[in-house]
């Protein structure tokens, strides 16, 4: 069973197919390729499939820290931001 989570491989190969198909599309806006052609067709299907997965993500993360802010103490609240997103430490203090 799938756990849902996107590990480091799988947004690796998620990024490769954007990727390809933002290429196999602007291809076909230049007119290298026929607009009609099945990689086309593909890729705009993969497309869609990528921003789903995103939203998907991204709504999984704001459920969870929603979750952390309803029972955590200000200190675990501060806990749960430097782990889970470090960059907004970062960009917090300065550092």
């Amino acid at each position: 069973m799938n756990n849902l989570e996107v590990t480091d491989a799988k947004a690796k190969k998620l990024g490769e197919l954007e990727d390809l198909s933002i290429e196999t599309i602007r291809n076909a806006l230049t007119e290298t390729i026929p607009a009609d052609a099945e990689t086309v067709k593909v890729a705009v299907k993969t497309l869609s499939m990528v921003a789903r997965n995103r939203q998907t993500m991204t709504n999984r993360s704001a459920i969870e820290c929603g979750m952390a802010t309803r029972i955590a103490t200000p200190e675990e609240m501060r806990k749960y931001v430097a782990n889970t997103t470090p960059h907004v430490i970062k960009a917090l203090t300065g550092s």
